[in-house]
């Protein structure tokens, strides 16, 4: 019975390959139906006469079964065959045989009708169902093993069958995962080449982990899915390739990865700071950042993400440690989810973090009362210093593998760590003169440490100024040695001791401005009236001195003698003078009423400006001096406006200039022209017209006006210094009355304001020894 069933399936199955060709032209539906036994192999008859079709052509070809009895499979068991679901077709359900089952290189559509004849399966064809396909199986083999040999050829060439009723659907393999495929969700699964849907339920691990590590395994026509409500993991692919996917899954799917949840408290600190630092800690201060908390599955990998939520959440997958971090700030708590063995390891480091600190470590807000400078000033600065000391992110170059040199790869931003460890607020209070700080306490003290090297005492300068104009047509004869002074503030040596005066005082004269060395005691200079009984030189101690001295020769009128004291770095001005007249202007009187005319006016006044900058490792000062002055003078009046109106003059320097303490810096070189016209006239007839000339003259002198400006700064670095300035003024006080002959109403006054800075101020040296180059 065997070695007949054999012959016969041999025989059908070429016969099929002569006499189906003709029905594979057809691209309408066709029928398949014969009926009958299989004749012997050599008497084939030719295939049965197709009418023609009475509709139009489909995309679709239909296969029918004929009810052949004398194939391997006999009625029953073709029904049987038909009917099976892919997971019943087996050799022991099907154990009859072929002797073979090659199709070299054969259309497709002809294997489909032999297998349809051999199995008594129906089949829909998809007008895409095109090629050629090659099976070689030419040892014998069951015809449920011919079967999914047919399936693996179909899938080989990207084509499935989709059940359909009593039919099964031929079509593309992509386009068949939308259609009415096998699903299942249980523990079988048909291990075939027919496209079906697995349905994966996974219980320890994430579906979105292994749907983002598992897609590559699919084939090209599988999709995976994920489902998270229920952990679910939906797979549509041939039934092999699942197969093969599912044994990784059930290796990967073991316990120690579910998720458990804690709710965690923070007693001391604050729960977002905390979880912050266990990012940085287990993530090692690189955050990676993706759309899916905790990242992608890797074993070993540490991902770290940023939950999709309103809260970020730091998260990791180390090995057997799974754990997501999210901070509650409502109850300073932290919210832990992963498997016990992450969750502990984060309670460990809870436990290790959370402490009590002491309250001056906590930080918050600190208020620091500014004892010598302007709060504003100084918090503008620091609020810079924050601004520029905070972590930044610097451009990778490239780094050299193996080197350490811990920088970012080429295009990649790396993060430098600032200054400040935190955020460093920093306020200005105008009214207390306070810095209000918010910072952690290391901040703080960082903070603290640069605002002890701001806010120190600040030298100040004491600076006494003489205005002098001195008439350059009165030409006069001094020697003195006057010290010139270079840019860099030292000394570059003497003017010639035999130089006029007026050449030093005078740019004109080509020595420029100078210094006077009165610092270093006493100057000397050549006695003009020496030859009459006089010495040759005279000793002069100090500026005062030397300024009686060149009144004793020349014209001079001292304009105003300014004194200030000003903060080093810092400018400060003084202007003294007058509101004066200067003319007239009239007004138009208003509805009918007489014109009236009213005076005009302007400021005469000296202004002096100076900002003095000490050198913190000499007695240097470099000034940067403005001087203004305006003042009325003669002449220069049109003579119709003469007895009406008065002129005025404008004289102005800006200049720097560097000056060690106690010298005099002598700044000059302002000239004007000055004209003086006097008329003498016998009274009356002077003013007679034509003979008047007889009895009057008129004598105009011309002359050229220098304004001298002399600037002597003093250094105050102490209360030594400040008690030695007050103790002068008040002996050059003294002195002014006792020269005047006055007396001194509030001389019991002054002596009390004396005693007590001198009881204060200790260093202070009495009024006897005081001898400061102004004198």
């Amino acid at each position: 019975m065997t070695f007949q069933k054999r012959i016969v399936s041999t025989v059908m199955a070429t016969s099929l390959l002569f006499t189906l060709n003709t029905h594979a032209q057809f691209d309408d539906p066709m029928v398949l139906d014969q009926g009958g036994g299989i004749p012997p192999a050599d008497s084939f008859s030719p295939p049965p006469a197709f009418g023609v079709p009475t509709s139009s052509p489909t995309n679709e070809t239909v296969i029918k079964s004929s009810n052949n009895k004398s194939g391997v499979l006999n009625d029953n068991q073709r029904n049987k065959f038909a009917r099976s679901n892919p997971e019943d077709i087996t050799s022991e359900n099907f154990p009859e045989t072929i002797e073979s089952f090659d199709f070299p290189n054969v259309e497709i559509t002809d294997v489909i009708k032999a297998i349809s004849e051999l199995t008594g399966k129906n089949f829909i064809i998809d007008s895409t169902v095109r090629g050629k396909i090659t099976i070689m199986a030419p040892s014998k083999i069951t015809v449920a093993e011919a079967y999914k040999a047919f399936l693996s050829a179909l899938a080989i060439n990207g084509f499935t069958v989709v059940p359909s009723g009593g039919f099964l659907k031929i079509r593309n393999a992509r386009s068949a995962q939308r259609d009415n495929i096998d699903t299942y969700s249980g523990t079988y699964y048909p291990n075939s080449d027919q496209m079906i849907t697995k349905i994966v339920h996974l219980k320890h691990i994430s579906a979105e982990t292994v749907q983002k590590d598992l897609r590559l395994l699919a084939s090209s026509y599988g999709e995976f899915a994920t489902f998270p409500q229920t952990n679910s993991l939906i797979i549509s692919d041939f039934g092999a390739n699942i197969d093969r996917v599912m044994k990784i899954i059930n290796q990967l799917d073991v316990p120690g990865f579910e998720d458990q949840l804690e709710v965690v408290g923070i007693k001391y600190a604050k729960a977002k700071d905390i979880a912050e630092l266990i990012d940085k800690v287990v993530n090692k201060g690189q955050n990676r950042q993706s759309s899916v908390p905790g990242g992608g599955f890797a074993a070993g990998v540490p991902r770290f993400g940023v939950a999709n939520t309103a809260q970020a959440a730091t998260s990791s997958k180390q090995g057997a440690n799974y754990f997501m971090v999210f901070p509650e700030d409502r109850t300073n708590s932290l919210v832990v989810v992963g498997n016990k063995a992450g969750i502990d390891r984060v309670k460990r480091l809870i436990a290790q973090l959370d402490f009590k600190v002491k309250a001056e470590d906590q930080g918050g807000v600190y208020v620091y009362y500014v004892k010598h400078g302007e709060a504003e000033k100084i918090a503008e600065t620091l609020q810079q210093v924050a601004k520029d000391s905070g972590p930044r992110q610097q451009q990778g170059s490239g780094a050299t593998p193996g080197l350490g040199l811990g920088l970012a790869p080429q295009g990649q931003a790396a993060t430098v760590a600032g200054i400040f460890g935190g955020d460093v607020s920093i306020k200005a209070d105008k009214n207390t003169n306070s810095l209000v700080i918010s910072a952690s306490k290391p901040d703080y003290d960082q903070v603290l440490g640069i605002l002890q090297k701001l806010d120190i005492p600040r030298d100040q300068v004491y600076v006494q100024a003489i205005i002098m104009e001195m008439s350059l047509s009165d030409g006069f004869k001094a020697s003195g040695g006057v010290v010139k002074f270079n840019e860099s503030g030292g000394k570059s040596g003497f003017v010639g001791s035999e130089s006029d005066l007026t050449s030093i005082l005078n740019p004109l004269g080509g020595a420029g401005s100078a210094v006077l060395a009165f610092s270093e005691g006493p100057i000397t200079v050549s006695n003009p009236l020496a030859g009459s009984g006089s010495a040759s030189t005279l000793t002069i101690p100090s500026l005062v001195a030397f300024l009686k001295f060149i009144k004793s020769f020349g014209k001079t009128n001292i304009l105003s003698t300014p004194q200030i004291t000003a903060m080093d770095s810092q400018q400060a001005d003084i202007e003294v003078g007058d509101r004066v007249i200067v003319g007239s202007r009239v007004v138009p009187g208003t509805n009918g009423s007489a014109s009236l005319e009213e005076p005009t006016f302007d400021d005469a006044t000296i202004k002096m400006s100076i900002k003095p900058f000490i050198s913190p490792n000499s007695d240097s000062i470099r000034m940067e001096f403005t001087q203004n002055v305006k003042q009325l003078i003669q002449g220069k009046v049109p003579t119709q406006f003469v007895g009406r109106a008065q002129s005025m003059a404008t004289r102005s320097i800006k200049t720097n200039v560097n000056v060690n303490n106690g010298d005099t810096a002598v700044i000059g070189g302002l000239i004007r022209d000055e004209e003086t016209e006097s008329t003498l006239k016998v009274p009356l007839l002077g003013d007679l017209p034509i003979v008047g000339w007889l009895f009057k003259g008129k004598d105009i002198q011309r002359s050229k006006v220098n304004m001298v400006v002399f600037l002597t700064p003093k250094i105050i670095r102490s209360a030594a210094d400040q008690q030695a300035l007050l103790n002068f003024k008040a002996q050059e006080r003294l002195n002014f009355i006792k020269q005047q002959g006055g007396e001194d109403p509030y001389g019991s006054t002054m002596d009390q304001i004396l005693k007590q800075n001198a009881r204060g101020n200790n260093d202070a040296p009495p009024l006897e020894d005081l001898e400061m180059n102004l004198e």
